[in-house]
């Protein structure tokens, strides 16, 4: 389950868990922003979708340094990458149907799990 905490119509916190939040809003998928060079994506919840608006990113401070990211969170990092391929019903579906569907299972787990490598490597890059 995923659900999205609001500040107005930004989204201000995603939670993946088992547990209803109260006031918090259920959705089915996040999107995966565009990327674009010098612009960060701003997450915003429109007409029951999640959708992105983006701003300039960050300039060098007065002492010639460059602001820090934000550092990426792990488990967001691997869903929007699943994403990519898989929507939460795709995925769900499939996980019910393991034991009776193994090969597309099977090709379903090889690609979460290449996408939890490329989560670590993205997130160790951002470090350096």
């Amino acid at each position: 389950m995923i659900q999205i905490k609001l500040d107005g119509v930004k989204v201000e916190t995603i939670y993946y868990g088992k547990c209803k939040k109260e006031r918090w809003i259920e959705v089915d998928s996040i999107p995966s922003p565009e990327e674009i060079p010098g612009k960060v994506p701003v997450m915003y919840y429109r007409n029951g979708a999640i959708v992105y608006e983006y701003e300039e990113a960050p300039e060098a401070t007065d002492n010639c340094t460059e602001t820090s990211p934000v550092p990426m969170d792990y488990g967001e990092t691997v869903n929007g990458l699943i994403r990519r391929k898989y929507t939460l019903s795709e995925e769900l579906a499939i996980l019910r149907q393991r034991d009776t569907k193994a090969e597309e299972f099977e090709a379903y787990n090889a690609y979460a799990e290449s996408c939890k490598e490329e989560a670590r490597l993205l997130i160790e890059k951002q470090k350096h």
